[in-house]
């Protein structure tokens, strides 16, 4: 409605200049001047010989064009936007499934980029952002440590400092709001691979924020702390595997060397009894494609699966929402 009013205006406007131009031909040159290059002046103007029915269509237009401009500007700012940084097409649709909003405005990025310490979501042309998400880890390093960084409402600790920004459009304020606590966060970074990274983010707002953002990202550039921890996670990972094969093999009476071939479990099964799998070695799959092993232990209070890991002389303990799991593997029985 708004671009018909805009359209129907600019129409208007047009035909009732071009046509009091055309009758201000007969009038002295200064008028018909004023007619050519001042048209909406002659509104106001009287007694000067323009007729009135090209200025009535005048100044229908330009009503026309100020209402459609008005309601555009209140249903659709960022449509305004584009109009007025001179971008008259949409912006092209996103190539990922990642979307959400932002102060219950739609939310589609179209960046992401790691700055410093800070993963950073925009949607817009660089040099006039429309709406930007920025998730700070400055004061949340060791979340990063984590395979899978997740936060909920009431969990103690480090929490990532969350910033908001929004535009309702040209003619208002940017918005800004930082949010240091109190919301749901899981982010999870698959192995980088030529240089890129891929992972998944589930976030949201308590319902004020009207602000959440889901779906798959990918980072162009790997960020340094993610090369440090995939580092670690290999050392890791290649002695966890040494000390659950060495200790199924013992209980079974095999050499270490004599290995079993993985079977898939069904994921349910081991919801729905995990007292039967309870100290079995598995093998589990993310849906960002990272591995693994370990004795599975138990489920958590939140219903999250426990994989026991061997690091050193110490045993760690990952957490892993059923949802992020691809697939869940045990060593096959005789």
């Amino acid at each position: 409605m708004e671009a018909l009013m805009i359209l129907a205006g600019g129409l208007l406007l047009v035909l009732g200049w071009f046509w009091l131009v055309i009758a201000a031909i007969r009038l002295s040159v200064g008028r018909m001047l004023v007619a050519l290059f001042l048209a909406p002046l002659t509104l106001f103007l009287r007694g000067r010989g323009y007729p009135t029915w090209p200025r009535l269509l005048l100044l229908l237009g330009i009503v026309s064009l100020v209402v459609g401009t008005l309601e555009l500007q209140r249903q659709q700012p960022e449509r305004l936007d584009l109009l007025l940084s001179g971008h008259w097409s949409a912006a092209a649709p996103a190539t990922s499934d990642l979307q959400g909003t932002i102060m219950g405005q739609p939310f589609v990025p179209e960046r992401i980029v790691w700055r410093g310490e800070d993963l950073v979501f925009e949607e817009g042309p660089p040099e006039r952002l429309r709406r930007v998400l920025t998730i700070r880890f400055a004061g949340a390093r060791s979340l990063l440590q984590e395979p899978v960084v997740q936060r909920l409402p009431g969990d103690e600790g480090e929490w990532p400092e969350l910033v908001l920004q929004w535009y309702s459009g040209a003619l208002a304020a940017p918005g800004l709001r930082k949010v240091v606590d109190d919301y749901s966060l899981s982010l999870d970074f698959g192995e980088p691979v030529q240089g890129r990274v891929e992972g998944r983010i589930h976030l949201h707002l308590p319902t004020i924020y009207s602000t959440w953002l889901t779906g798959r990202i990918e980072l162009a550039s790997v960020p340094p702390w993610l090369l440090e921890r995939e580092q670690a996670e290999q050392l890791a990972q290649e002695q966890a595997a040494a000390h659950a094969a060495a200790a199924v093999a013992r209980e079974e009476g095999r050499q270490p060397g004599e290995e079993k071939e993985w079977q898939e479990l069904s994921l349910l099964a081991l919801i729905d009894e995990p007292a039967l799998f309870s100290g079995s070695a598995v093998r589990l799959t993310t849906w960002s494609g990272r591995v693994h092993l370990g004795t599975f232990r138990e489920l958590s209070a939140e219903q999250r699966l426990i994989l026991a890991q061997a690091r050193g002389a110490d045993q760690v303990e990952l957490h892993f929402h059923p949802l992020d799991i691809r697939m869940i593997e045990s060593r096959a029985t005789p």
